[in-house]
């Protein structure tokens, strides 16, 4: 009876000394992890901020909008073709063609289109001075700022929640998978996946969706594959879905857009 009462107590201390090396180990681990993640989002801030985005260049764009049926079956194609300047984030564009391809035929309409993206532009800028009022961050006109996009910087840091998913690949790269989910669902902050190099925690892709949909949007997801020339980060391609409803109207569409020819250009005076 006696040796009964030893043997228990002695599986009762290795069971507890078990349960406490698993927690003891569980909890390292996932110190562990966190010192990774935090290390991984403040290289890739490093990189991102650190004068690697911006700069004075220019690039072909070419991008196609594919208007879908329900079933998101090809209804019409929008082909445009432009020569776009980024200047330290403000953006410039020339429309150099349009065509239109519907029902197999093909209808040049760049003049049509130029019209249409001006009157477009008012309206954002427009709206951009409403936006001045409220809790949205405005920007000014046709720019392009990277922070509205990109969590990692010291300004959007902690509207989010941060998640390493693992490790996969990008175009034969190696790079660390993170998840960014914000922590106030608002429609003007974007939440999803971002691919960052392993060896040079540099930006290689995101896809986005907004964190809470505004009434209209059914479905919005942005992809964008980025790369690196001459120390600076570049758009390689973007391609976005959009399922909404617009006047009364259901939209289905596709919109990819690929940059070509890049070059960069020369400091010019201060402004």
């Amino acid at each position: 009876m006696v040796e009964r009462k030893w043997l228990f107590r002695r599986a009762t201390r290795t069971i507890s000394a078990g349960f406490l090396l698993i927690f003891l180990l569980s909890s390292f681990s996932h110190s562990s992890q966190e010192l990774v993640l935090e290390n991984i989002i403040e290289k890739a801030g490093e990189k991102l901020f650190a004068g690697g985005w911006g700069g004075r260049w220019e690039a072909l764009a070419v991008s196609t909008r594919t208007d879908t049926d329900r079933n998101w079956k090809p209804v019409r194609i929008l082909q445009v073709t432009r020569r776009i300047k980024f200047d330290d984030g403000q953006v410039e564009e020339e429309i150099l063609q349009a065509v239109q391809i519907e029902k197999g035929r093909a209808r040049d309409i760049t003049e049509d289109y130029r019209r249409e993206r001006l009157e477009a532009r008012k309206k954002i800028e427009g709206q951009r001075e409403k936006d001045q009022d409220s809790d949205r961050p405005g920007r000014p006109k046709n720019s392009m700022n990277l922070e509205e996009l990109i969590p990692f910087s010291q300004k959007n840091k902690n509207k989010f929640d941060f998640y390493l998913k693992g490790r996969t690949e990008v175009n034969g790269e190696k790079c660390y998978l993170l998840e960014a989910r914000a922590k106030e669902k608002k429609d003007f902050l974007l939440e999803g996946l971002f691919y960052l190099s392993q060896n040079s925690f540099e930006l290689r892709r995101m896809e986005l969706t907004p964190a809470s949909k505004p009434g209209v949007l059914k479905e919005f997801l942005m992809r964008i594959d980025f790369e690196t020339r001459e120390d600076r980060l570049f758009i390689k391609k973007t391609w976005i879905k959009i399922h909404g409803s617009f006047l009364i109207k259901s939209v289905r569409r596709i919109v990819e857009e690929e940059y070509r020819e890049y070059r960069m250009l020369e400091s010019g005076p201060e402004r």
